[in-house]
């Protein structure tokens, strides 16, 4: 689903900028608004998936009957909680977790049977909702790095450009094809081509056309 939902943005994150470019304001904004609509379900997409993955890793580390006691507390809260925050966007896998919980209960149940360990519950809880803010947190940074900036539409002319760059670490033959079309642009007084451009570095007129993006983005040039 999180892939659905990055594919989905870019989508619309080019429509936004393809407005832009036509003076369409009132598309633009609507398009702005469902990008920052869907990378809100992002996080919570995310943040529940980083979560569970800790679940899982628990679980697994889990060895001995009476460690059972002491490690559910704080999965079964982490579940809890996991479920009501997808509750509304991924209805199917929130009642799934219903069941997962569920289940936890009854191993509990069962565990507590043959164990007279006590859980600490307030210290149980503390751990989850440390967990869940962490994870909260590292699935915010990670949206924020896989989603293009919307503010970058906002406070840069927009571009006839249509091709967006996800952000990402420019590989080496992407940054020496930016490096090429700088070049290229100094040595014709800022006037381009991204055809002429194209032939004369070797480039495809694609390539051009995405490295003027990144160094509009990086603030090296302006596209008029």
């Amino acid at each position: 689903m999180y892939a659905r939902l990055r594919q989905r943005d870019t989508e619309l994150f080019q429509r936004c900028v393809g407005a832009q470019a036509s003076n369409d304001d009132g598309h633009a904004r609507l398009f702005a608004n469902e990008c920052a609509e869907i990378r809100k379900i992002a996080k919570i997409v995310l943040g529940s998936q980083l979560a569970l993955e800790r679940v899982i890793l628990r679980l697994e580390t889990v060895e001995e009957f009476s460690d059972i006691m002491l490690q559910m507390a704080p999965i079964m809260s982490i579940v809890k909680e996991t479920k009501s925050k997808i509750a509304g966007t991924v209805p199917q896998v929130a009642n799934e977790l219903e069941e997962v919980n569920n289940i936890l209960g009854d191993l509990t149940d069962e565990a507590g049977e043959v164990t007279e360990t006590d859980l600490p519950v307030e210290a149980s809880n503390d751990e989850a909702r440390k967990i869940l803010e962490e994870t909260g947190l590292i699935a915010e940074e990670k949206v924020r790095s896989h989603f293009p900036d919307l503010s970058s539409i906002e406070s840069h002319p927009p571009s006839p450009l249509d091709a967006i760059p996800e952000a990402a670490t420019l590989t080496d033959m992407e940054a020496d094809t930016d490096d090429q079309v700088y070049d290229y642009a100094k040595k014709h007084s800022g006037q381009v081509s991204i055809h002429l451009c194209a032939q004369d570095i070797g480039k495809t007129p694609e390539e051009v056309k995405i490295a003027l993006q990144r160094l509009q983005e990086t603030g090296k040039v302006v596209i008029e």
